[in-house]
Order: structure tokens, then C-alpha cells, then sequence
């Protein structure tokens, strides 16, 4: 038997071993190399304390690329401290934001975008571990303020951000809790446990427990009873409601026939009523100065009154001349 290794197997192994790797790599880090990144520059003028390496950088919320290097310099004629980011942004990310003629973020597009308004600003991406991230957004209304650093990348301006009063904020509530006197608080913690374990194992505790025990009893004593009363006064209830039922539909009947012979008195009494004004009318009309009945009555009581004035003269006439029912009138006159 031959054991000899043959060498150019092993050779041709190791060959397919590395052909394995390359195209594994090439296939797993194909964005690297088949897509076009574009390396930008931003100056903050604030603490970027949170902002590391890797870092992402979002526009609307997605991630276009990362922070790839950090430094920071001194402007002696400004007397100012900057802090120069360089970032990575994806080009395949941001095509609706290329010219599509072009297909290329060039440093013309950039300046198109700067003036749309494009600014770059530091967000807190978690109030817990502090880490910042950078985002890109659109301030028109915002100055462009550009540190013209020395780099050939194209630099982006930077607006203020709230992460440093955000940063504030934490570190006074951290200072407030250092003022807390947390051996103090343990103890005050321990005594009212102790109280809360006095108060549940005391012998009044106990008998108050008792007690409350023994009227949930009678309570549920009681509510046996009315639920074995409860059936005998439901069904006298309903007697009663199905009595009072009768007792309406039998007013409902009765109740038309005196409805309508009200009705007819209240008839009989209207018709009554206009009856009696129609009399009174006819009374007005005879007792009226120009009705004729009046008219007649004046002429006879003045027919009358005249007729008693006729009587009283002769009778005067007589008083003084009783001898004119024998002789008459003439002698009278002969006299005269």
C-alpha cells in the first residue's frame, strides 16, 4: 500500500480553499466594492462627547452612512476650538438626491443641496448610554456657516443641537441624586418595614381580621336569606304589577265613555251659551233708541200724556163750571 501524500492534490485543495474565501468575501462585503461612497466633512464648535467612530449618519431617519474619523483643532486667530467629522455617505442611498443626468454626488450638487438647506446637526440616539448620532436634515431658514478647514472634502454646515442641554440636564439630575443621603434613606426604609411587620402582627391587627371575618360571614349569611326571600316578594311584586296593569286598562275603558259625554255637555253648554247671547242680542236690539218698538212706546206714552193733560183741564174746567154738564160749553162762553 502507498501512504506517499500526492502534492498536487493538496495543492489543487488549498487553491479551492482560497478561491472559496475570495468569493466569500466578495459577495458578503459587495456594497463595499460595487457601490461609490462620498466622504464629507462637518465642524461642530460644541462638545461631541457621545459621537465615536461607526457612528451613524440619517437623513429622515435612515441610515446614508457613517462616521469614519474624528479630530480636533485649535483656530488661533479665532480663538475657538473646532472639532472636524469626517463621514462616509452611500451614494445608491441618496440617488433621489443626485441629478439624475449626472449620477453623481459632485461638489455642484452638494452646494444645490446646502442652499435647499441642507444642514448637518447632533442628535442624542439614547438618553441611557449618552451615544450620539449625526443627522441631516433641511433648516432653510438656518445661516450657512462654513469654517472653510483645510481638507479636500467637501464641508457641510453645522447647526447648534439640544444635546448639550440635553447632556445638562442629566448631569443636574445626576448631581441632585449625589445630595440623597442613601444611608439615611435605607434606614427610614427599614423602620417603616418594621412598623408595617408591627402593625400586621399585633394581637389587635389579628382581632380587627377577626372580627371583619366574622362579618363577612353574617354578610353572607344575610344575602343567603334575601336570596331565599328574594323569589316570594318577586312574584308578589309581579301580582301586584299585573293587578296594577288591570286596574289602568280598566280606567282606559272607562275613561272614553265620561270623555265623551263631557264632550257633549261641554257641547250642549256651548250651544246654550250662544243661544243666550243671541236673546241678549235680540233684547239690545228691542231697548235699542231706534228701534221701532222703542219708537212706539215713546208715541204712546206721549199719546198717554196728553190724554191725562186733556182729563186734568176738564176736570179743572168741571171744578170750576160744574153746571156745564147740564147747559154745556156755550153757556160757559156766553158768560164770558
Amino acid at each position: 500500500m502507498n501512504n506517499k501524500t500526492n502534492p498536487l492534490l493538496i495543492g489543487s485543495f488549498i487553491i479551492g480553499a482560497l478561491f472559496i474565501l475570495v468569493c466569500s468575501i466578495l459577495i458578503f462585503s459587495s456594497d463595499s466594492w460595487f457601490s461609490k461612497n462620498h466622504k464629507f466633512i462637518v465642524v461642530f464648535t460644541e462638545s461631541i462627547n457621545g459621537l465615536n467612530v461607526g457612528a451613524p449618519i440619517k437623513l429622515y431617519g435612515v441610515q446614508i452612512g457613517h462616521v469614519t474619523e474624528i479630530s480636533v483643532v485649535r483656530n488661533i486667530k479665532l480663538n475657538k476650538t473646532l472639532i472636524p467629522v469626517v463621514f462616509e455617505v452611500e451614494q445608491k442611498k441618496i440617488t433621489r438626491y443626485i441629478d439624475p443626468e449626472k449620477q453623481e454626488l459632485s461638489h455642484e450638487e452638494v452646494d444645490k443641496l446646502i442652499k435647499s438647506g441642507l444642514r448637518m446637526q447632533l442628535q442624542l440616539a439614547s438618553l441611557v448610554t449618552g451615544q450620539l448620532f449625526i443627522d441631516a436634515l433641511f433648516a432653510p431658514d438656518t445661516e450657512i456657516i462654513l469654517h472653510g478647514h483645510n481638507t479636500h472634502f467637501k464641508e457641510i454646515p453645522a447647526i447648534p443641537s439640544n444635546s448639550a442641554e440635553i447632556q445638562k440636564a442629566l448631569t443636574n439630575v445626576l448631581d441632585g441624586t449625589k445630595t440623597i443621603d442613601i444611608a439615611e434613606f435605607f434606614i427610614n426604609l427599614q423602620k417603616t418595614l418594621a412598623n408595617i411587620e408591627q402593625i400586621t402582627g399585633s394581637q389587635q391587627t389579628k382581632g380587627t381580621l377577626t372580627a371583619l371575618n366574622s362579618s363577612m360571614l353574617d354578610l353572607q349569611h344575610i344575602l343567603g336569606s334575601l336570596k331565599q326571600d328574594i323569589g316570594p316578594l318577586s312574584q308578589n311584586l309581579n301580582k301586584t304589577i299585573n293587578h296594577a296593569d288591570k286596574l289602568l286598562v280598566t280606567l282606559d275603558d272607562n275613561i272614553n265613555p265620561l270623555l265623551k259625554d263631557s264632550q257633549q255637555i261641554v257641547a250642549t253648554g256651548k250651544k246654550t251659551l250662544q243661544t243666550i247671547d243671541s236673546t241678549l242680542e235680540d233684547v239690545k236690539s228691542l231697548v235699542n233708541n231706534n228701534s221701532p218698538l222703542n219708537q212706539k212706546l215713546q208715541s204712546t206714552l206721549k199719546q198717554i200724556t196728553r190724554a191725562a193733560r186733556s182729563a186734568k183741564d176738564m176736570i179743572n174746567f168741571l171744578n170750576r163750571h160744574p153746571e156745564a154738564l147740564l147747559f154745556g160749553k156755550e153757556t160757559e162762553t156766553e158768560e164770558e
